[in-house]
């Protein structure tokens, strides 16, 4: 897909005002010759990266404020 971000921008990214392509995978499941379900996968970390938005560095400066430690998790019949 190509498409041009303008006006209110879109999921939340500023329009950049430029053409970015959209990488997608479409999977559809026929029953009896219909359509029974479609799923549509987009490579939106791709998306953003056009749209000038390092999501892999935001989610690592977002992981630098977790505090570290462990979750207990009870062994046995709850």
């Amino acid at each position: 897909m190509i498409q041009t971000v303008t006006n209110d921008g879109w999921m939340g990214i500023a329009p950049p005002g430029r053409r970015i392509t959209m990488k997608s995978l479409d999977f559809w499941r026929i029953e009896a010759g219909l359509i029974r379900e479609n799923w549509v996968m987009v490579d939106i970390l791709d998306t953003y990266h056009q749209l000038g938005v390092d999501m892999l560095a935001r989610m690592r400066e977002f992981n630098k404020a977790r505090v570290p430690g462990s979750v207990s998790f009870p062994v046995g019949d709850v």
